[in-house]
């Protein structure tokens, strides 16, 4: 699976690695071990100044615990590691890679890929039933079961299968790589360039780690290195750095947590005052390090959950109060996903739709924000109070539910955006395009709730005066049983309709208008306004249902039934769009 012979760079890094354990080593005997009502050491090691260290990595700059994060995903995916964070785990591995000799820490992905090397492993050993039943459950598995014998042949006939598997190995052997001591070392570029220049690389802590140690303590490969200072860099910032780095290789190895802890602080200290001018803000790093250890604020769909229940209870039954607290949850939930979205635009620093994870979360929000303004200011007194929310909710449930559930699909990792997004015509296009995809999920929501209305007995009601004009129309008899003068109460279905039909009819304008700027800009970049992409064709299957679904509607007799049942296929081909084009049919839109 892998080239046995080290490039020169992690050979020296290596070594390097090898010469500060050697130096930070205890006498044999002596490595401390908690007791047996001490909590874990990753429980008592305290991390989080570390979130005020940036980290260069992929051309920007990240705080310690973001690229921690981003760097574990290629090794153990979305799965923490014996309950360990990310960070944890990444210091751990590079500071005591004995401890994962047979560990499971290498997630794959695929689950046929899974149960082919689980068969492999049990033809070797037996006795690895119960772990081989637990790889196939975790996608976890280590680096000596995939080194056996009858795994090795497996992994290279799957590596030569071009289109089902070999994505899978090259994962593996990506994670192979990242999971080494030395890379792990490498990768640790924490040292801003003396000249505070924004263009250069940062340099790597192992560049400094030796500085002030007497070359004879070293191992006979590194006795003749000369480390010096880096330049435009006070020289004994930097050897007080080196030393205090080394102390706590030495605390982490014994297993002292208080002294790591103490090391911990005296770093995140040191770091940022080497060249005060080239380093981000600490109030950005911090926030960013805050960010991933909450888990990215996805947890917010419980409470978007919490009020799709009470809006439901509103809907069906009519309680007044499952009203008011429906959308009192509605608006904490919406004020944590809108702290979300305006937090990750923050530490990011661009508006957050470049990549899945954005624009699913990011299309969400759009909906939720909608369906805000539609409550407060317009449905409020009519007989749509709530279904918008309702469908917003649901909405924004299903996206951060997904962002919460796969974060392997949904990868929350901050990069950069590609260069093919710096355009005026394009930004507008792709916010344009999904905030019209979140608005057709919300009308399939409304149509669900008509379609079962219908069949649970409902009849053929339906908006007479279609989605914007039933706003009018509702709002003469939203207060209750009429007196004189008032228009009837609208039955469900009326209801259900006109807001299936508002969110069609805005939706349907705002994707018709995305297709024509994503032409544009396709003209502009690509020299063809339409190339017959996947992307491009099923954003075009969507507007046509849509296309078909309004005219429909002025022909046919039943029409609350034709507009539920296109608005849900419409919905599902969008679906469809965004998710197998994007995950199993590659084409030019890949980074969307």
């Amino acid at each position: 699976m892998r080239d046995s012979s080290p490039s020169p760079l992690l050979s020296t890094l290596a070594s390097l690695l090898a010469a500060v354990c050697l130096l930070a080593a205890a006498p044999a005997g002596a490595m401390p071990q908690a007791a047996p009502t001490e909590a874990p050491f990753h429980e008592r090691v305290d991390l989080r100044p570390l979130d005020r260290v940036a980290v260069f990595t992929e051309g920007r700059l990240k705080s310690f615990a973001s690229f921690a994060n981003t760097q574990m995903q290629f090794v153990s995916g979305p799965r923490l590691i014996a309950g360990q964070g990310p960070d944890f785990t990444y210091l751990d591995l590079m500071l005591v890679p004995s401890a994962y000799a047979d560990a499971d820490i290498l997630f794959v992905k695929n689950k046929g890929v899974r149960a082919r090397i689980a068969q492999a492993a049990l033809e070797a050993d037996p006795s690895l039933g119960e772990r081989m039943k637990a790889f196939e459950r975790t996608g976890l598995v280590s680096e000596r079961v995939l080194g056996l014998p009858t795994v090795r042949p497996e992994l290279q006939a799957m590596e030569g299968d071009l289109i089902r598997t070999a994505k899978e190995m090259d994962a593996i052997k990506g994670a192979l790589q990242v999971k080494e001591p030395q890379f792990l070392l490498g990768s640790l570029r924490l040292l801003p360039p003396g000249d505070g220049s924004a263009d250069r690389p940062w340099s790597s802590i192992a560049d400094i780690m030796l500085l002030g140690v007497d070359p004879a303590t070293l191992p006979g490969s590194l006795k003749d290195r000369t480390v010096e200072p880096l330049p435009g860099i006070d020289a004994a910032r930097q050897a007080a750095l080196a030393a205090d780095w080394r102390a706590f290789v030495q605390a982490w190895q014994q297993r002292d947590a208080d002294a790591v802890n103490a090391k911990v602080r005296a770093i995140a200290d040191a770091l940022p005052a080497l060249v005060p001018a080239a380093y981000p803000s600490a109030d950005r790093l911090s926030w960013e390090g805050w960010y991933f250890r909450s888990g990215n604020l996805s947890r917010a769909w419980m409470v978007f959950l919490a009020a799709t229940v009470l809006l439901l209870l509103a809907l069906v039954y009519r309680w007044p109060w499952a009203m008011k607290a429906g959308m009192v949850t509605f608006g904490i939930a919406a004020g944590i996903q809108t702290f979300a979205v305006l937090l990750r635009w923050y530490i990011s620093g661009r508006w957050p739709n470049s990549n899945m994870f954005e624009a699913v979360t990011t299309a969400a929000w759009m909906g939720t924000a909608l369906a805000l303004v539609a409550e407060l200011w317009f449905l409020r007194r009519t007989a749509m109070r709530g279904v918008v929310a309702l469908g917003a909710a649901v909405t924004s449930m299903v996206a951060l539910m997904a962002a919460y559930l796969l974060p392997v699909q949904l990868n929350p990792n901050i990069s950069n955006m590609m260069p093919v997004l710096h355009d005026v015509w394009l930004y507008i296009h792709t916010n344009v395009i999904i905030f019209s995809y979140a608005l057709i999920f919300m009308a399939a929501v409304s149509a669900a709730a008509y379609l079962a209305w219908r069949a649970t007995g409902g009849g053929l009601a339906y908006a007479r005066v279609g989605g914007a004009g039933a706003v009018a129309e509702f709002a003469a008899g939203a207060g209750g049983t009429p007196g004189a003068g008032q228009a009837p109460r609208a039955s469900a279905g009326e209801v259900l309709d006109g807001v299936t039909m508002l969110l069609t009819e805005v939706s349907f304008v705002m994707l018709w208008a995305g297709i024509v700027m994503g032409a544009i800009w396709a003209d502009h970049s690509w020299g063809r306004p339409w190339g017959w992409d996947p992307k491009e064709v099923f954003a075009l299957n969507t507007f046509v249902i849509f296309a078909l679904l309004i005219h429909v509607r002025w022909k046919v007799r039943d029409k609350g039934l034709w507009t539920a049942v296109l608005a849900v296929a419409g919905a599902a081909v969008m679906l469809f769009n965004w998710i197998v084009i994007n995950f199993v049919i590659s084409g030019l839109h890949s980074y969307a």
